[in-house]
């Protein structure tokens, strides 16, 4: 009788143990953040960002992306809804861009300020967001889509530039400059 009984508590204790040990892991590993919703608003591609990126507010982590949808409303436009930690300092002139990580190709949503940019009056008021109707913030191109847009013209002047550096150099004018020398 002793044995089954000590068998009984050394299987509850077990149990318990495995119970208590889950509950340490899964609290653990949750975010206990308070984070309020915001929208971002761009018309411009959004390639490699995905649920669960990193949202940073100059380069400090302060989010996640939650969902990436077309807007109803406005056709072709993309909005992007984050969540950002509540005591972040979203203001009426932050704006998002995309950032990427190395040359993996995986995006992130960096946030900034244009007010902290310029150096000016940085009171600028908050942003206020609820979860029934989030804020919106304006997502501007990123560094890659703006090097795309100019793209054809960069090319142009660096073509233009070869042009006359291969002209400068060429066997005349090279006997030109050893005449003056």
């Amino acid at each position: 009788m002793e044995n089954k009984s000590n068998a009984f508590l050394a299987g509850v204790f077990t149990i318990g143990l495995a119970i208590l040990v889950l509950f340490s892991l899964f609290w653990f590993s949750s975010d206990h953040a308070v984070r309020v919703p915001y929208d971002l608003i761009t018309r411009s591609t959004v390639n490699g960002l995905g649920p669960q990126a990193d949202v940073k507010y100059r380069g400090l982590d302060v989010g996640k992306v939650v969902s990436i949808k077309f807007d109803p409303q406005v056709p072709g436009q993309i909005i992007v809804r984050i969540s950002v930690n509540q005591d972040t300092p979203i203001t009426r002139t932050t704006y998002a861009t995309l950032g990427f990580q190395g040359v993996t190709g995986i995006a992130y949503v960096q946030l900034d300020d244009t007010a902290r940019e310029d150096g000016a009056d940085t009171s600028s008021p908050p942003l206020h967001t609820s979860a029934r109707e989030p804020a919106r913030i304006v997502m501007r191109p990123g560094f890659f889509e703006e090097l795309e847009k100019r793209g054809d013209s960069l090319l142009t002047q660096t073509e233009t530039l070869m042009s006359s550096l291969n002209e400068m150099f060429q066997t005349n004018n090279r006997e030109i400059g050893r005449a003056h020398v």
